[in-house]
C-alpha cells in the first residue's frame, strides 16, 4: 500500500504523465461528444452519446492501464531505476505490486471521471441492469491491458520510443473499432473480423452493453480473458529488470 501511494504521488507530480493519461481521454470525450449531441445511431432510437461514452471509457482504461504502465516500465528500465531497485532492501515484488496498484487506482479514477462527465454533459448513464456488465468490463479491461502493458514494455528498446510504440500499437485499432465514432463502418469483412479478435473492441463492446440494451457479449468477455492470459505469459517470460 505504501509503495502504491508513493507511485500515485509520483504520477500526479509528473505533468506529462498526468496530462496524457488523465486529461487526454476526457478532452476527447468533451470535444467529440459535443459533436454527437442530438444524433442517433442509424436506424435506432439509441443516442450516439450512449455508445460513445462507454467507448471513451474503454479508451481511458487502455491509456491508463496499457500506455501509461507500458511506457513507464520501459522508461524505468532504460534509466536503470528497475536495476537499482533490485539492489535495495525493498522486495522486487512489492515495488512491482505498488506500480500495478497505482495503475489500477489511476484507471478507476479515470473511469469515474469519464462516467461523471458523460452523465453531466451528455446524460449518458449505465442502465440499471447494466451495472454488472460495467463492473465486469472494468475489471477485465484493467487486468487485461495492464498485463499487455507489462508485455509491451519488454519489447521497447529506448525511453524515447516508449510513448510512440504504446500508442501506435493500439490507436489505429481503436479508430477502426469505432471507439471514437459509434457510426464508423464500411470495413471489408476480413478486416472487420480481424478487428474483432483484438481486445480493444471487445472491451468497448462489454462496456457498451452496460449503457445500451444488448445481449451480453460473452465472446468479448472471453476474448479479454484470453488476451489477459497471453499478456501475463509474455510478461512473465520477457520481463527484465535491466536493459
Amino acid at each position: 500500500m505504501g509503495q502504491a501511494l508513493i507511485e500515485q504521488r509520483s504520477f500526479w507530480r509528473s505533468a506529462e504523465y498526468a496530462l496524457f493519461t488523465f486529461l487526454f481521454p476526457l478532452m476527447i470525450l468533451l470535444l467529440i461528444g459535443a459533436a454527437n449531441v442530438g444524433s442517433y445511431l442509424p436506424g435506432t432510437h439509441i443516442k450516439n452519446t450512449t455508445v460513445f461514452v462507454p467507448g471513451i471509457l474503454a479508451f481511458g482504461v487502455i491509456v491508463a492501464a496499457y500506455v501509461n504502465l507500458g511506457s513507464k516500465v520501459a522508461v524505468l528500465r532504460h534509466d536503470g531505476v528497475l536495476k537499482r531497485i533490485k539492489t535495495t532492501p525493498l522486495p522486487s515484488g512489492a515495488y512491482l505490486g505498488g506500480l500495478l496498484a497505482s495503475t489500477v487506482a489511476t484507471a478507476i479514477l479515470l473511469a469515474a471521471g469519464t462516467g461523471l462527465i458523460g452523465w453531466l454533459a451528455f446524460g449518458a448513464v449505465p442502465r440499471p441492469g447494466g451495472l454488472l456488465a460495467l463492473a465486469v468490463g472494468l475489471v477485465l479491461g484493467i487486468v487485461c491491458f495492464a498485463s499487455l502493458g507489462l508485455a509491451i514494455s519488454s519489447v521497447i528498446t529506448s525511453a524515447e520510443s516508449a510513448g510512440p510504440v504504446t500508442y501506435a500499437s493500439f490507436l489505429p485499432i481503436a479508430i477502426i473499432s469505432g471507439v471514437f465514432d459509434p457510426t464508423f463502418g464500411g470495413l471489408p469483412s476480413w478486416l472487420s473480423r480481424l478487428v474483432d479478435l483484438f481486445p480493444v473492441k471487445s472491451l468497448a463492446q462489454v462496456l457498451e452493453n452496460a449503457y445500451a440494451v444488448r445481449p451480453f457479449p460473452a465472446w468479448d468477455a472471453a476474448n479479454l480473458a484470453l488476451w489477459t492470459a497471453a499478456g501475463i505469459s509474455v510478461a512473465v517470460w520477457r520481463f527484465r529488470w535491466h536493459s
